[in-house]
């Protein structure tokens, strides 16, 4: 049954002060020795399939999304409640699959394309022969359960880059009242979305690829937490490992 992020609830440990007044150990941790999980969907040939791979996991299915920190799967009928926090565009240098794989450079801007040949897959493809992927991202928190809101981020490539462009718009529409009573641009933190998956097809095969509704208004204490998300990812607070998306995931063998 779909969960409604603004009535569940769950149990959380009740410490006294004393408990609590050493702090919680992790005060010399800094942000690159934290792995941000990616929500990834599974395809037919995902290795989380195939029970002779060292990544599979117990009951995945395709179609199904999952967290890549802690293999959590999610149903891809009932879907996820997530409140979108901040979004950034990449264009992350591959090394083809067929060539070793993996990610070279994932900093790089727009103005590399400039220097690509698209080929018959429409890749962008380098001098090098290295591949260029336009990669959209977004930071959000997963509210399932409210009371225990998770960090993750959603990454988009090649066909789901149209998911990402219909989302954006959904984004920009979005409105909210100030203080003074007046309809002003909503941050993009200000609704919960249900994202789901769906099965896709094209010329050269099927997929399966995000769809996403309005759900609900976010609560405020999650949009409190949202922003301060949001901050951490713009200052760069908050660090990505690219290479935990692995070349044998990087398209999740969507067909161009």
């Amino acid at each position: 049954m779909a969960k409604n992020v603004a009535t569940t609830a769950s149990e959380l440990l009740v410490l006294d002060d004393d408990l609590l007044s050493e702090g919680t150990g992790l005060e010399d941790t800094e942000a690159g020795d934290y792995a941000i999980p990616f929500i990834r969907v599974l395809q037919s040939g995902s290795p989380q399939l195939k029970k002779s791979h060292a990544k599979y996991i117990e009951g995945a299915s395709q179609g199904m999304m999952f967290n890549t920190v802690t293999n959590q799967l999610y149903d891809g009928d009932e879907g996820i409640l997530i409140v979108p926090c901040a979004y950034t565009k990449k264009h992350i240098e591959w090394v083809p699959r067929d060539s070793g794989g993996g990610i070279v450079n994932a900093d790089h801007t727009a103005e590399i394309l400039k220097s690509c040949t698209q080929n018959e897959k429409k890749k962008y493809v380098l001098e090098n022969g290295n591949e260029v992927q336009e990669t959209a991202q977004y930071f959000a928190l997963i509210v399932d359960n409210p009371d225990e809101p998770e960090e993750a981020l959603l990454s988009f490539t090649s066909s789901q880059l149209n998911f990402s462009r219909r989302f954006n718009s959904m984004l920009r529409t979005a409105r909210v009242k100030n203080s003074a009573g007046e309809l002003v641009l909503a941050p993009m933190f200000s609704n919960v979305y249900r994202l789901k998956t769906v099965e896709q097809s094209n010329d050269l095969g099927s997929w399966y690829g995000f769809t996403c509704d309005k759900e609900s208004p976010t609560p405020l204490e999650i949009a409190r937490l949202a922003l301060s998300f949001m901050k951490a990812a713009r200052s760069g607070e908050v660090q990505v490992k690219q290479d935990a998306l692995s070349d044998e995931e990087s398209d999740e063998d969507i067909p161009f």
